[in-house]
């Protein structure tokens, strides 16, 4: 019988990781966070930081937020995802409309989903992880985009890049390379692997 031997905090508010976890068969208490990603990201961009990094760095502050209430034993998980289409962040779109722009800016493109996993022990940093899924979009039409943009509204304004892999968003793209957790938001199978490390899992 699978063991978890200490808390699991889950330092988001994304349903995707949380269930991404639970049907590994872990307990999880999400702890959402209140961070100002998008200043954080302007000042890695200043520092000159690249895209992966920027994704570790926001993965690392909502943990570290997390840890705030957390116990010395407590492990913190947090993730953060950046698409990045030749060295370009995309940020989530603020309309049905700009998710629309964003789309025909990926059409016909492949791009890569900076991927970033921490884990916290009490309140210090003990493990990091960054994948890159690579993904490619076919080129769709105009009827189908708008078709598409109707049938998802509001559902892909909290998504970067405008689709969930997911949901209808799937018939967009032409491949995907890469693992699915990751292209999803978690990469989990080396989360679990460092779980099992720790001895927080059965090996």
């Amino acid at each position: 019988m699978m063991s978890f031997s200490t808390s699991l905090i889950l330092a988001s508010g994304s349903l995707a990781r949380r269930m991404l976890l639970e049907n590994a068969g872990l307990t999880v208490q999400a702890r959402p966070v209140d961070l100002d990603e998008e200043a954080l990201r302007q000042s890695c961009e200043a520092q000159g930081q690249t895209l992966s990094e920027t994704a570790i760095a926001l993965a690392d502050a909502k943990a570290n937020l997390a840890t705030r209430e957390a116990g010395f034993e407590d492990l913190t998980v947090a993730a953060d995802q950046i698409l990045d289409l030749d060295g370009v962040a995309f940020a989530k779109p603020g309309s049905v409309a700009e998710a629309g722009e964003h789309l025909r800016r990926l059409r016909g493109r492949t791009h890569v989903l900076r991927t970033a996993v921490v884990l916290y022990k009490g309140g210090e940093k003990i493990w990091e992880h960054l994948a890159s899924p690579r993904l490619t979009m076919r080129e769709f039409s105009e009827a189908f985009l708008e078709a598409y943009l109707e049938r998802e509204g509001a559902a892909i304004l909290s998504c970067v890049g405008a689709y969930r892999l997911e949901g209808p968003g799937i018939q967009l793209f032409s491949a995907v390379e890469g693992a699915q957790d990751a292209v999803l938001g978690l990469p989990l199978l080396p989360l679990l692997e460092e779980l099992r490390r720790l001895k927080a899992l059965d090996a």
